[in-house]
Parts: C-alpha cells; sequence; structure tokens
C-alpha cells in the first residue's frame, strides 16, 4: 500500500508541475519596441524621455565625475545638469548644459557632462533640469 500511496502523490504532483509549465507558455500580446514617448510640458527632470548614467573615471591622469544622458524621446531636450561630489579629499560643485537631440538621430542623442574631482570616489548627488525646445 505504501508504494500505490507514494505513486498516487507523484502522480498528482507531476500533474500539477506540468499544468504550471503549461501556464507559463501563455505569451502576451506583442508591444511596439519602443513606444512613442513625449517630454513633459515645461521644465523637468523628463523621466520617461531621460536614461541617465553618473560615473568617476580617470581622464588621462585625472579623476573626473561623468553624468551620461541620452534622449528617448523624439524631440531635441536642454538640460542643465548640477552635481556635487564629496571624497575624503573635499568637496567639488559643477554644473553645465546639454543640447540633446531627437532619439532617432542616433549618437547625437547622447551628450556627456565631464568634471574634474579631488578623486575617483566618494559619493556623488547630480539632479537636471530638461525641457523640449
Amino acid at each position: 500500500m505504501p508504494n500505490v500511496r507514494f505513486a498516487s502523490v507523484a502522480l498528482i504532483l507531476f500533474a500539477c508541475l506540468t499544468g504550471a509549465a503549461s501556464a507559463q507558455t501563455v505569451t502576451a500580446p506583442a508591444q511596439p519596441e519602443h513606444p512613442t514617448l513625449k517630454p513633459d510640458p515645461g521644465t523637468t527632470g523628463q523621466i520617461n524621455c531621460i536614461s541617465e548614467e553618473d560615473t568617476f573615471a580617470r581622464i588621462g591622469t585625472k579623476p573626473a565625475f561623468v553624468i551620461k544622458l541620452e534622449n528617448k524621446c523624439q524631440q531635441r531636450l536642454t538640460c542643465r545638469v548640477y552635481a556635487y561630489v564629496t571624497s575624503a579629499k573635499g568637496a567639488t560643485l559643477g554644473h553645465g548644459t546639454l543640447v540633446l537631440a531627437a532619439a532617432s538621430k542616433g549618437g547625437a542623442a547622447k551628450k556627456s557632462f565631464t568634471m574634474r574631482v579631488k578623486m575617483t570616489d566618494g559619493n556623488s548627488q547630480s539632479t537636471r533640469e530638461c525641457r523640449a525646445i
């Protein structure tokens, strides 16, 4: 009898797992790869249109902090970027303006702001104010 119970439990478990596996193969309807994004009105962070990457780098022998922006919308954007970096060697404050082309322009939709800092490590705070032009 124990073998019959074990076989019954194994069969039920197999049926449950098979049902779960077949449920996972259902796919959602296809969505456009890049939906048409529109910039927010006025001056904002443009969360939907801008992707940002902040990194510490070394340019030549000098330490730097780099803010890379990429426009994902089909309208030109101008962005003011602000950065404050603190490290064991002191603080650095910087700002600049980047004009990003529409996403369809490829490389022109990507720009970076670079500022010299005191060392290639530390804490950073950055923000941006972007508007469609």
